[in-house]
């Protein structure tokens, strides 16, 4: 056999090609800030096209073209975001299990136990997954078309129709889960180092307002859900995750990437691009970003800086998005606008409990607040007026519409825990007693049993728990649903229902916000 011998040329190729291998893997250790923007973009903007297929409202062609637009999106973000700071591979992992984690809790996937809300949510999967697309419903004397903010279902009904229901419970576990994580990444690149991150996500993930004194002052005991307590609310992120993800993946989006933006990590275009895609997903908690697109797009144009691009982008999204947005407020009577009279003292203590311990330290920090006064003085504006705001006939806006403002007070509270001084053992305190309405929620689901399948239609499932009010959040007569998205030819929902929507029991089949936390005896 000829021997080989290594000369100095085939060192150096070796070498050569060692090196590429090894700068290709460190490459591969980090992702790009826009890469996780564009999966963003992809993932919300694959919506979109799902919801054309689920109505049956667009020829081959338009899906094609639809498809062109989120791809050319994509690619218009990560050339845009390329000078961005990379998030480690560590960073996304520790993200996503902190995510999966939270979200196996709050009963997704169905290994343990799920509030109320979601009796209705796993019935409307079900009714997407075995029904053909389109579809209505023919309990009442007029059709019904399925109108409601189903974004989160679309990819699980797939999977359901494909696989069967454990597998949609899976997949919507997954989704979720792989979303919040990269929110959480991207929030991560605010901070500076792992100390500054680790307290960041510690005081994200506890943050909420007083709820226990106010549930011991209202009620002399702490319940299981406390946030009820003065009858109108802001939610917790662990309510968050635990009962309507959708609404916060949404106005996480805004906050997140309005906060990159002031810190000047992330182009304009791309985050408001991003924005009306998660209106399938939430429509209020869009709305609560919307004060903050103004502020952004006042500074851009005080500044001179505004571009062509962040004319061009956003207005590619907004076309892709028009059969949603005109979908969601079809039939839309009677979730309209309206001032919502609160009493002086019930406002004054709500937000003594909820806002203003961490506000006013905020505002006496002054110029040290993170992305500037202006930033401060609008989520101080916007939580304290928009309880008056009511949309539909719950206080839903209020609680979803707060979103965005409330994480961006979050992050500044962050701020000022990583560093010494009295303003940092008072917000230390309030974040601790604030923490025990996540830690209550959390509790909920290692005392209750798991959430059993749901095997009953919305209709059924709706009226388990929540007959006492309207389903126009979920429903449209099709009569009254616009003629460019209302479908041709929709199939007719199975109206064959079984005895009971779920075999064993659901504890707690009433809302669990009424029973106190040290209750054992839960109904049946």
């Amino acid at each position: 056999m000829e021997e080989i011998s290594l000369t100095d040329e085939h060192a150096k190729r070796l070498i050569s090609v060692n090196s590429s291998i090894l700068g290709h893997f460190h490459f591969s250790a980090a992702v790009s800030q826009g890469w996780i923007v564009a999966f963003l973009l992809a993932w919300l903007g694959s919506s979109q096209l799902l919801l054309w297929r689920f109505l049956d409202i667009a020829p081959a062609l338009a899906f094609a073209l639809g498809g062109l637009v989120i791809a050319g999106l994509c690619v218009f973000t990560v050339k845009t975001t390329k000078d961005s700071r990379s998030i480690g591979m560590g960073t996304l992992m520790t993200c996503f299990l902190v995510a999966l984690g939270l979200l196996l809790l709050s009963g997704e996937g169905r290994f343990f136990y799920a509030n109320v809300d979601w009796q209705v949510r796993f019935a409307v999967l079900r009714d997407m997954g075995i029904n053909p697309w389109p579809f209505v419903y023919t309990t009442r004397p007029d059709p019904d078309l399925l109108r409601a903010p189903i974004g989160m279902f679309l990819v699980p009904a797939l999977v359901f129709k494909a696989l069967g229901p454990r597998a949609a419970d899976i997949a919507l576990l997954v989704q979720n889960a792989t979303l919040v994580a990269l929110l959480l990444a991207l929030g991560s690149q605010l901070f500076v180092d792992r100390r500054s991150r680790l307290i960041g996500l510690t005081v994200f993930l506890l943050f909420s307002g007083m709820d226990a004194i106010g549930d011991l002052l209202m009620q002399g005991m702490l319940t299981g859900h406390m946030e009820d307590w003065a009858e109108i609310q802001y939610s917790s992120t662990i309510t968050l995750l635990f009962w309507v993800p959708q609404h916060a993946i949404a106005g996480w989006a805004g906050a997140v990437g309005y906060m990159l933006l002031r810190e000047g990590r992330l182009p304009l275009a791309p985050w408001l691009a991003m924005l009306p895609l998660t209106a399938l997903w939430s429509p209020l908690g869009l709305m609560g970003a919307m004060p903050f697109v103004a502020l952004a797009g006042l500074r851009t144009l005080i500044a001179r800086a505004l571009r062509l691009r962040d004319f061009v982008a956003p207005a590619a999204s907004l076309i892709l998005c028009m059969p949603s947005l005109i979908y969601l407020s079809a039939a839309s009577d009677n979730v309209g606008l309206h001032f919502q009279p609160i009493p002086f003292i019930q406002w004054l203590l709500f937000q003594s409990f909820e806002t203003l311990p961490y506000l006013i330290p905020l505002a006496i920090a002054g110029r040290s607040a993170r992305f500037g006064q202006d930033s401060l003085w609008l989520a101080f504006a916007w939580l304290l007026l928009i309880p008056f705001v009511q949309i539909g006939w719950s206080t839903d806006f209020m609680m979803r519409g707060s979103i965005t403002a409330l994480t961006l007070v979050a992050v500044m509270v962050s701020d000022h825990i990583a560093q010494k001084g009295e303003r940092r053992r008072w917000l230390l305190i309030v974040l601790a007693i604030g923490s025990l309405t996540g830690l209550a929620e959390i509790r909920r689901a290692f005392v209750e049993p798991a959430a059993p399948e749901v095997r009953c239609s919305f209709f059924k499932a709706w009226d388990q728990t929540f007959s006492a009010f309207p389903k126009g959040s979920y429903l449209a007569p099709v009569d009254d649903v616009p003629t460019p998205i209302r479908p041709v030819d929709p199939a007719r929902a199975s109206a064959n229902e079984p005895v009971r929507c779920w075999t064993g029991s659901w504890n707690l089949p009433f809302d669990p916000r009424n029973v106190p936390s040290g209750r054992e005896d839960g109904v049946k």
